[in-house]
């Protein structure tokens, strides 16, 4: 494999490790794939940043399903962009609600050490 295919392969797999922490509201995981600057802009134009995004998944949120469609993912250095699909079910602690979305998401991850962390998020409702 040529770097380039490394590259899309492992942040292929970190995407997947956070889709599957959402899903077990593991905050220590996910945490792990989150730069310590993460943005994170929600679809209602609300931004958090790396503690109160955790916050939201550990108290407020229980994510029921999360999946991404097809990932166009596009490596320069250090940095990488990835933009695709997101399908996912939320449930509301608070009040029980459970709600489908479906999002058109934009993230930014960077290297870090041997591996990738999300340095933004982007989530936006598809064009129709």
């Amino acid at each position: 494999m040529t770097d380039l295919e490394n590259d899309i392969a492992a942040l292929t797999q970190a995407e997947d490790a956070r889709c599957k922490a959402l899903m077990d509201g593991d905050v220590d995981a996910l945490g792990a794939l989150l730069a310590k600057d993460v943005a994170h802009i929600h679809i209602h134009g609300g931004v958090d940043g790396k503690d109160a995004y955790l916050v939201g998944v550990r108290d407020k949120f229980r994510f029921v399903s999360v999946a991404r469609g097809p990932l166009d993912i596009r490596v320069t250095g250090d940095a990488a962009v990835m933009i695709g699909a997101l399908v996912q079910t939320v449930k509301a602690v608070q009040t029980g609600t459970t709600r489908d979305v479906t999002l058109l998401t934009s993230q930014v991850w960077k290297r870090a050490g041997a591996g990738w962390q999300m340095a933004m998020c982007h989530n936006s409702v598809p064009a129709q």
